[in-house]
């Protein structure tokens, strides 16, 4: 797809979460992490992890104790502020990118152990989205691994994200797992959650 329209696809999901009051009640729910987060990831190595549409950083948060280089990225420089205020006592193990918000160019290949996204891509465009498990396939290290909580959003597929269920765009389980593949990206497990409206896909660059 052409630049430009991806450019323009990421920034219209991208401007609803700029200062968005969402952030100060997410940091709340976060024991979600304990079902939909932890159970999918904890065997995999969080040696250097990219937090993908990061916002406030409430995830980064969560692999700040764990991980030994998090690479904070968000299309908005307001989040990346926050963020960089936030982290500023642990500079060295933080990296803060602006992205475009469809590719991952300041970030090296096979240099990431966990690509990390979870609460975001559920809005994202399906282009966004192959444009990304593109970007992880490079970023990846060899047999490392990629957590992505989208959306499971089928029943308005010309219409406005705005108008469906929690601002879901169009996407599916199958959908997603047959971007993985064409992507070169292994499924190795999926899981519909929040009665059918979203779900986890974790992959494996092998």
């Amino acid at each position: 797809m052409d630049n430009n329209r991806l450019n323009d696809l990421a920034k219209y999901v991208g401007d609803d979460w700029k200062y968005a009051p969402y952030y100060n009640e997410a940091e709340l729910a976060m024991d979600l992490w304990k079902s939909e987060v932890w159970p999918f990831i904890k065997h995999y190595s969080f040696s250097c992890v990219l937090d993908l549409a990061a916002g406030h950083g409430r995830n980064s948060n969560k692999f700040k104790n764990l991980s030994q280089k998090i690479y904070i990225v968000d299309i908005n420089q307001e989040n990346i502020d926050f963020c960089m205020q936030r982290f500023k006592d642990d500079y060295e193990r933080f990296e803060f990118i602006k992205n475009n918000g469809y590719t991952l160019d300041e970030i090296a290949d096979e240099s990431i152990t966990l690509a990390f996204c979870y609460d975001s891509m559920v809005h994202f465009d399906s282009d966004v989205i192959r444009s990304y498990l593109k970007e992880f396939r490079r970023i990846l290290k060899l047999g490392c691994h990629g957590f992505c909580h989208h959306s499971n959003y089928t029943e308005n597929p010309t219409g406005n994200f705005h108008d469906n269920p929690g601002w879901r765009n169009y996407m599916s389980q199958t959908l997603f797992a047959h971007y993985c593949y064409k992507e070169k990206l292994t499924v190795i497990k999926s899981q519909i959650i929040r009665s059918g409206l979203d779900c986890i896909t974790v992959f494996k660059k092998s």
